[in-house]
């Protein structure tokens, strides 16, 4: 028997349609994924992320793809699973109705290397018309517990007991607060260099009490969605760590922007399916409020001209020393600076 055709769905009926989907991954991803993180099998490697060089892809992220396209056949619903390594569209001839984001492992990289931390699978969804978000769902795989967002709500669920509580973004506005807690992924080289370089201001701003949480990726929408972080900043952020868990927290209330790197001029973040997999953005900022983001953005611009000026004058010194003479006056070599 065909599929039906679901072309003419209304926006209500496809918004529960793909809740439903999003609530389902979560609980089958929780009991297929719990088992194989137990038993060690998600550090299998089965090759490398598409366009993210040397970034291996586990047994563990094939499984979440999969699980995530046939629970969306299952309800008959036109879309696309946009994964790290695979996309795949779940209803034949038919235009997708909704897009979904899924990071199948995340917090990878120090979970393989046998780190004390919890992984996560993510997976979020956007009408593909209007790219708007719908919802999300983050599974705190070790942890069994089930965060989940729809239009203006967000909840976290104990599996264990079955306990649901309502969560909320920060409502924390002033930079100096001692509880202000900002999140950025600097655990590798090339996100901690361009970070130490440019934000040194921000850091150096912080109350003996404020936190920099060094983690982050598509479960850290969690975190903001929940309250428990005020920002997210990142450079040179992948969209397919943006994507899946975005819609957390902007369902939540909270926003998204891509900062201009020379200005600081802010411009609202924008889903491109089309750019998942492998777009970037130079200057990426998650947050609760916009005192937060506005102070955040301020600091890196001092950070930004004071690197600067260190790096122009390490190179005057460089080459003073290889023997090149300057224009003392001007401030700069005669030639060939």
């Amino acid at each position: 028997m065909p599929p039906q055709n679901t072309e003419h769905l209304s926006t209500r009926e496809l918004n529960q349609r793909t809740n439903t989907v999003l609530t389902e991954y979560g609980e089958q991803s929780l009991a297929t994924m719990r088992p194989m993180i137990r038993a060690g099998r998600a550090k299998e490697v089965l090759g490398y992320v598409r366009n993210r060089p040397g970034e291996q892809m586990h047994l563990i992220d094939s499984v979440g793809e999969h699980l995530f396209a046939n629970i969306a056949r299952g309800h008959n619903l036109p879309s696309r699973i946009i994964g790290e390594q695979n996309t795949y569209t779940t209803v034949e001839g038919q235009e997708p109705l909704v897009d979904f984001t899924n990071d199948s492992l995340d917090n990878t990289s120090p979970y393989i290397r046998g780190l004390d931390v919890r992984p996560y699978t993510v997976g979020g969804a956007f009408d593909h018309k209007t790219r708007n978000p719908i919802g999300a769902v983050i599974v705190d795989i070790d942890g069994n517990r089930i965060f989940r967002s729809t239009k203006n709500k967000n909840t976290v669920k104990d599996v264990e007991t079955g306990e649901v509580t309502e969560l909320s973004i920060s409502k924390r506005k002033d930079f100096r607060d001692p509880n202000v807690s900002i999140a950025s992924f600097v655990s590798e080289g090339e996100y901690f260099l361009p970070f130490a370089k440019n934000f040194s201001s921000m850091v150096e701003a912080f109350e003996r009490k404020q936190f920099l949480y060094p983690g982050g990726g598509a479960f850290i929408y969690a975190y903001l969605g929940s309250g428990a972080l005020d920002a997210y900043v990142m450079m040179n952020e992948p969209r397919s760590e943006i994507d899946p868990g975005l819609p957390f927290l902007l369902n939540g209330g909270g926003k998204a922007i891509s900062v201009d790197t020379e200005t600081g001029k802010k411009t609202p973040y924008k889903f491109d399916p089309e750019q998942t997999t492998s777009g970037s953005v130079p200057l990426f900022i998650a947050y609760a409020q916009e005192e937060i983001a506005d102070s955040i953005i301020q600091l890196y611009l001092e950070g930004k001209q004071r690197a600067e000026e260190m790096d122009t004058a390490l190179a005057f010194y460089r080459r003073m020393n290889e023997g090149i003479e300057y224009d003392l006056r001007e401030g700069k070599p005669e030639a060939n600076f």
